[in-house]
């Protein structure tokens, strides 16, 4: 759908945009829904975050201003009703105390994570690094969901911090600390692929 006919459409409301919500959704649903099961790992959640979405659209439809393309737009009402979610869902635990001290669960994690026994002298192959690895994700998605999501962000999808703050609608300034408390919770969570992947066997 061209944005112009979607702008059309939410200033004539009743059933031109009841017609461009069914456009939306035909055109955009499939992407729009992989972006929900990434944030939130679960298929119904997704498609329960598509409606809410959709419903959110049709009640704010009136705010776009076609200053952007329409799927960039239609992505960051998911992700903010997505972070809405995943703040109700698990609050976040802390990593670290109000003096900046590791507290006593993050520090067991580094040192006492899986693999942290394994010897030098075994080598890892890509399957392994690779199972590892998705076991690592897996966990920090679990743990961690929100923060989980703000590293896809940045990873996947390249967005600046700016670009984060207004999803997050927070401060630059303390977007830039909740990122690296991200980093930190995603350091503890992935230490045992770390430390499979820096014994790797070169050959």
């Amino acid at each position: 759908m061209e944005k112009h006919h979607f702008m059309h459409a939410c200033r004539e409301g009743g059933r031109p945009l009841e017609q461009a919500l069914q456009t939306l959704h035909a055109d955009y649903g499939p992407a729009l829904l992989r972006e929900g099961w990434l944030a939130l790992r679960d298929g119904e959640a997704a498609r329960d975050l598509l409606q809410d979405t959709l419903i959110k659209i049709w009640q704010r439809c009136s705010s776009y201003r076609g200053d952007s393309e329409l799927f960039p737009w239609l992505r960051q009402v998911l992700r903010r009703s997505a972070i809405d979610r995943l703040r109700r869902q698990r609050p976040e635990v802390p990593l670290q105390d109000e003096h900046g001290d590791w507290l006593p669960e993050a520090e067991a994690a580094l040192r006492d994570g899986p693999g942290a026994t394994a010897g030098p002298e075994q080598a890892v192959s890509d399957g392994q690094l690779e199972a590892v690895y998705r076991r690592c994700a897996a966990r920090f998605a679990a743990e961690h969901p929100q923060a989980a999501e703000v590293i896809r962000w940045i990873t996947e999808d390249d967005l600046e911090p700016a670009q984060v703050a207004e999803l997050l609608q927070r401060s630059p300034g303390a977007t830039r600390e909740y990122i690296s408390q991200c980093r930190k919770k995603a350091r503890v969570c992935f230490d045992a692929w770390y430390r499979l992947a820096s014994r790797r066997d070169p050959s």
